[in-house]
């Protein structure tokens, strides 16, 4: 009875082991001009939300190098997102446009998607998240 005991609490304590439901996306930013300010990434789940203030999650990266500079996103579920970043590189906190309304600050969108009169679609800049750990690029223009 006590080996038939001792079998059963060892089969309980292995288990199984679940696949990870969440991991790092890591974001190399490509084509950064200058070496301050920062980087204003928005991480969007859906396409009502896409470019809106209400984003999945946000980082504000301090630039401390012009060149390549990376970002990560740790525990981010599993999923479809899409990416849009800017460098803010006066750290005023908003996205600067000029009298036209066309951007003053380099930005980005994941898949490098660019919109044809205007920002790019969800669908567009959208990709698969499904690794534990996972790298795009973005080159920013």
């Amino acid at each position: 009875m006590k080996l038939l005991f001792w079998i059963f609490s060892m089969l309980a304590l292995t288990g199984t082991t679940d696949p990870p439901v969440a991991g790092t996306l890591r974001i190399t930013i490509e084509n950064v001009k200058k070496n301050e300010g920062k980087i204003l990434l928005a991480v969007y789940a859906d396409d009502d939300n896409f470019l809106s203030e209400v984003t999945y999650r946000s980082i504000h990266h301090e630039v401390n190098q012009a060149g390549v500079v990376t970002v990560e996103v740790p525990d981010l579920p599993y999923g479809k997102y899409a990416v849009s970043l800017f460098h803010d590189e006066n750290n005023n906190g908003k996205f600067d446009t000029n009298f036209m309304k066309l951007p003053k600050e380099p930005y980005g969108f994941s898949n490098n998607a660019r919109g044809t009169f205007g920002p790019p679609k969800f669908t567009e800049a959208a990709f698969s998240f499904n690794k534990a750990e996972q790298e795009i690029s973005i080159e920013i223009k």
